[in-house]
């Protein structure tokens, strides 16, 4: 080969990389930036699930959709955060589904005690939460108690646990005299008051502190928060119960998500079925270890109730003054419990 047509080979050479190294530069901007807000720290239970999700959104739109995490509540508490959604202030967040029922009280059906068995009936197959009949039924009512807001997927982080500083609880009367924390939600109140406890609706960005200061001796939550979060420090004793297992919803405010294209919908919708089963996967693996790490590194004793059909027995009870505080009402209620045991609604 000649001089000549080498360096014409060789200018064509670097002309197409510079080419494709432009065209890589235009598609590693994205197209479409959207901001994913939770409560939490990025290696906290939620955090796993939000940058799960932006990896996914990533992946499937080949780079031209972004989804920004905000880490840590730096948008505030969970009900603060679903408030911003609801106005569009933030586009989407993964948040406890109590905390949403503040605006969509239809959500508080995930929330009454005992009404599920266990986190498949939330994110496994034909799950609650999962795409399907049932989420679309959901829908329609989040949006019209809303006014702006809709689930595209949902995640658990496995029951919630009663946890004290002092002593193991596993009656119920060991409930009484203690200084528990509860979220400000009333369903839950309620759950609380059928127990014979009056509970510290303090928020949960206070609850660390409130539990060091002796504000507060004992609460409830998914067990790896004691892990995760510190609170072992001050945490010994864990008491596994089963009367609600932890539902977090992914919203996006409705009129965002409807002014992307419907290729761009889909990609999120996707996005979040995939992260909702991968996540359940998470979950499910990280129960033994985070148990394990806790009772052999940090002291902490696992405790068992003696009493347990007396806990449930009296949060049922409860059910018919709830129904009230429950969108759609009694009906509501049973049509979600009629999915749940049959994969219907009528």
């Amino acid at each position: 080969m000649t001089f000549e047509r080498l360096g014409v080979v060789g200018f064509a050479l670097i002309g197409a990389l510079m080419l494709f190294g432009l065209t890589q530069a235009v598609s590693a901007e994205p197209r479409v930036t959207l901001q994913f807000a939770h409560c939490c720290p990025a290696e906290h239970t939620y955090g796993i699930y939000a940058h799960q999700f932006a990896d996914r959104v990533a992946e499937n739109s080949d780079g031209e959709i972004a989804i920004e995490v905000l880490d840590g509540g730096v948008l505030g508490s969970e009900q603060a955060i679903a408030q911003k959604v609801q106005l569009g202030v933030v586009a989407m967040g993964g948040i406890t589904s109590n905390n949403v029922a503040q605006l969509a009280p239809s959500l508080n059906v995930l929330v009454l005690p005992y009404m599920l068995d266990g986190v498949d009936d939330l994110t496994g197959e034909g799950g609650l939460l999962r795409s399907g009949a049932y989420r679309d039924a959901m829908n329609e009512r989040v949006l019209a108690e809303s006014g702006s807001l809709k689930v595209i997927g949902g995640f658990t982080n496995s029951f919630r646990s009663i946890f004290a500083k002092d002593q193991c609880i596993d009656s119920i009367d060991d409930l009484q005299g203690l200084k528990i924390r509860a979220p400000k939600n009333p369903v839950m109140t309620a759950m609380w008051d059928s127990w014979g406890v009056s509970t510290y609706p303090i928020a949960w960005g206070e609850t660390f502190g409130a539990v060091a200061t002796g504000v507060v001796d004992s609460f409830d939550s998914p067990t790896d928060v004691i892990l995760n979060m510190g609170f072992h420090e001050h945490i010994k004793f864990v008491t596994e119960a089963s009367y609600l297992p932890l539902a977090a919803v992914v919203i996006v405010n409705n009129d965002i998500f409807l002014g992307l294209s419907e290729a761009d919908r889909a990609v999120l919708l996707k996005s979040a079925d995939e992260v909702d089963q991968s996540h359940a996967a998470y979950v499910a693996a990280n129960v033994d270890r985070v148990r394990k790490e806790l009772t052999e590194n940090h002291g902490v004793t696992f405790c068992k109730l003696k009493d347990a059909e007396v806990w449930k027995e009296k949060a049922q009870g409860a059910w018919p003054q709830l129904f009230e505080l429950v969108g759609g009402g009694e009906a509501w209620v049973e049509q979600t419990q009629r999915y749940k045991e049959t994969g219907t609604l009528n």
